[in-house]
């Protein structure tokens, strides 16, 4: 009769595994590790996800590197990585034939729409079963927050805490397939001076910053000529999860001597890294803020099927406007630019180009390496105008170009049809003196008036904003919203009674 009997299934904890690719400061893996039973780290990549408008291959190619970064740190403490494909469910349905589960531990992911909609199936999933789903604050995003004004309070108190160490892991018998996918990505590019994913690089980064290259980083951050060597660069590993950010934070107290060298940049950068957070619990605490606008008297401001000449020439860099092309160009060819040449190619083509925020945002996601919706999306809104909280700002791409590369080097490097102009005749491409330009090239004309286009696009911006209730709605939106001031002073308000001088520091929040 023995031979009717079936084996026991081993019991495990799962550790699932999604943008937190690390081994240390990883509460859910530390907790799994804490008790008696074996641990299955767990990574699955879903198609299905991978299909999303907002995803790209850039954005699988660092997760691709992160993921074998962490296998071979996991492989250290005891167990690698096991990585699967297929939708989520199915895969969790097809474990329960291996093993036992005994939990599934995992952070909490202000991630988009989609992954919203699949962490509630899984929570179903799991409750159907009878199999606990143990989700851990992820950094100092606060799920379920009900008072805005205790929130800057609560992350310096996490941010205290102390770090937690990798933990030692108990084997199990799994199968390691190759970290790798048949499928194909649209549009896909071979990306110059990537940047490559793995907590190990993630480290090297934040350390050369520290070692010299942030020395000016205050003053360097908003010229897309010097940010690249005088940001941090840590941005991807931040949206991936290489490195937490209370990581983060405690490592800048613990090497004190650089720190105090560095002191103006520093405490830029410190700031830079509470409003990521601050942005990224907006999207917590409402995740329409990536399909509606905030304000709900902006929906329907801009058509939603778009002039499909107009954004082809935004998302290809062929507006006519030289130093915007430029970085446009720059962004798709290297999957990186600073914020405030975001902020520009948003504020572009939400005002000059009158193009609704959710198309043009789509396509900035694809493109932006670093793609974190929590704080891509409330930004996208912001430089759209659609917050109703903030202050309406145009970014004059001419300007820019003038005040950002004065001698056009960058323009010539990423734009180099008007390689033969001099300095002042590429500042003038898109402006009223444009027909004194020698402009036998190849190189479009400027898609649209730039002046008449501001302006028309300001008069229908502010008749929304005068509209009967627009200020009584604004209000709500501040209290549920609004910044508030923490101890460390790293915050102003972000809305529109605040001071002009705050108003443009917020407008280089995200220089990582």
């Amino acid at each position: 009769m023995t031979g009717g009997l079936s084996r026991k299934k081993p019991i495990v904890n799962i550790v699932w595994f999604k943008k937190d690719l690390r081994s240390s400061d990883h509460k859910p893996l530390s907790e799994a590790a804490s008790n008696e039973y074996p641990v299955l780290p767990l990574y699955v990549f879903e198609p299905d996800y991978w299909e999303q408008k907002d995803t790209s291959q850039r954005h699988w190619e660092f997760t691709k590197q992160s993921l074998e970064s962490l296998r071979q740190d996991l492989g250290v403490l005891g167990q690698a990585l096991v990585f699967l494909q297929g939708n989520i469910l199915e895969v969790f349905d097809q474990l329960l034939k291996t093993f036992e589960i005994n939990a599934i531990y995992a952070h909490q992911e202000t991630g988009n729409a989609w992954t919203y909609a699949r962490d509630i199936s899984v929570r179903s999933w799991a409750r159907l079963r009878g199999i606990k789903l143990i989700e851990h604050q992820n950094n100092t995003i606060i799920r379920g927050l009900t008072n805005r004004d205790i929130w800057s309070i609560e992350r310096d108190n996490f941010l205290s805490k102390p770090t937690l160490k990798k933990p030692y892991i108990r084997p199990i018998d799994a199968e390691l397939s190759e970290i790798s996918t048949k499928m194909t990505f649209k549009g896909s590019t071979v990306l110059k001076n990537k940047q490559i994913g793995g907590s190990k690089n993630g480290w090297r980064y934040l350390e050369s910053f520290l070692e010299g290259r942030g020395n000016h980083y205050r003053v360097e951050m908003s010229s897309p000529l010097l940010a690249e060597r005088a940001c941090s660069r840590i941005s991807p590993y931040l949206a991936y999860g290489n490195l937490s950010v209370r990581e983060i934070f405690q490592f800048l107290h613990e090497n004190h001597p650089k720190i105090k060298q560095m002191s103006p940049s520093i405490k830029s950068f410190k700031s830079r890294l509470a409003w990521k957070d601050h942005f990224s619990q907006k999207l917590e605490d409402d995740f329409s803020i990536e399909t509606r606008c905030l304000h709900k008297s902006f929906e329907n401001l801009r058509p939603l099927v778009p002039d499909h000449i107009l954004l082809s020439a935004w998302e290809n860099g062929e507006t006519g406007f030289p130093f915007l092309d430029a970085c446009m160009r720059y962004l798709r060819a290297t999957g990186w630019i600073n914020f405030r040449m975001r902020a520009m190619l948003m504020s572009f083509a939400s005002y000059h180009l009158w193009l609704d925020w959710r198309e043009s945002g789509q396509i900035l996601a694809k493109f932006f390496t670093d793609y974190d919706p929590g704080i891509h999306w409330p930004q996208v809104q912001m430089q759209s105008g659609t917050t109703g909280i903030n202050t309406v700002r145009m970014y004059n791409p001419i300007k820019q170009g003038i005040d950002q590369d004065p001698n056009a080097t960058f323009i010539r490097k990423w734009v180099p049809e008007l390689g033969h102009l001099s300095t002042a005749e590429i500042h003038k491409v898109g402006t009223e003196n444009f027909n004194a330009v020698n402009f036998e090239t190849h190189y479009p004309r400027p898609v649209v008036d730039l002046a008449k286009a501001g302006r028309e696009a300001r008069e229908k911006v502010w008749a929304v904003k005068r509209l009967h209730g627009f200020k009584s709605q604004a209000k709500q939106i501040v209290k549920k919203h609004g910044s508030r001031q923490n101890r460390s002073k790293d915050f102003v308000n972000d809305r529109v009674e605040i001071e002009p001088k705050a108003r443009v520091n917020i407008q280089k929040s995200f220089e990582f």
